[in-house]
């Protein structure tokens, strides 16, 4: 007949049990942290990707004639805007001059949301980007954007297309967006400590102007 475990050997074994599951516990925690950081930031890139993917496109499909003077094909504003006149695959045809599409992206630092608005026009009429209240159809490029930077660089002083555009846009991640949502009153306080990421697209237009000396 076995003898019965003591009391002391009892609680010894319940001790070595609930350390090596507190062990257990803090490992899965860490675990799970390190994968919905992966997700997060994941995502992040994916939301970058996409809008950069979309001006990149817009850029350099850009219409621009050396003989036409009647279209401005490009301008910006360095930290709000940049319109540009480009020519959609679908709209080419076979006359002298494809029609166009006058695109916009505003940064809209002054909405709760501080996102990228991306507006279009596609009858190809001018309209004024660098105002909020643009005609033109309207919609959110990509949210979680804490800053917005375009830069243009010419190849001779009259600044009708640049050679290369480097866009620069800093993004938080998806775990402080959410929190932002949640308590939309603090969300000064959220972004202060938020998770943030600088990404930078440098888009290369070539339609025979003069190049840029960098």
């Amino acid at each position: 007949m076995r003898k019965p475990f003591t009391l002391v050997e009892v609680l010894i074994a319940m001790s070595v049990l609930s350390v090596f599951l507190l062990g257990l516990m803090q490992f899965y925690s860490s675990t799970e942290s390190v994968l919905s950081s992966g997700v997060e930031r994941t995502e992040m890139f994916e939301r970058a990707r996409i809008a950069m993917d979309m001006m990149a496109n817009d850029l350099t499909c850009v219409y621009y004639s050396q003989t036409d003077g009647d279209l401005t094909p490009f301008e910006y504003s360095e930290n709000s805007y940049f319109k540009v006149s480009t020519v959609r695959p679908e709209k080419l045809n076979n006359a002298s001059k494809p029609k166009t599409t006058i695109v916009g992206v505003r940064y809209e630092w002054d909405k709760g949301d501080q996102a990228l608005v991306y507006s279009y026009d596609e009858a190809g009429d001018t309209f004024d980007v660098s105002k909020s209240d643009c005609s033109g159809n309207k919609t959110e490029l990509v949210e979680g954007v804490t800053d917005f930077n375009v830069k243009a660089y010419y190849g001779d002083g009259k600044k009708v297309l640049p050679g290369l555009v480097v866009i620069r846009m800093e993004l938080v991640d998806t775990r402080t967006l959410r929190r932002i949502k949640a308590n939309p009153s603090g969300k000064e306080a959220i972004l202060k400590n938020a998770n943030k990421r600088e990404f930078r697209r440098m888009v290369v237009i070539d339609r025979g102007q003069p190049k840029p000396k960098l």
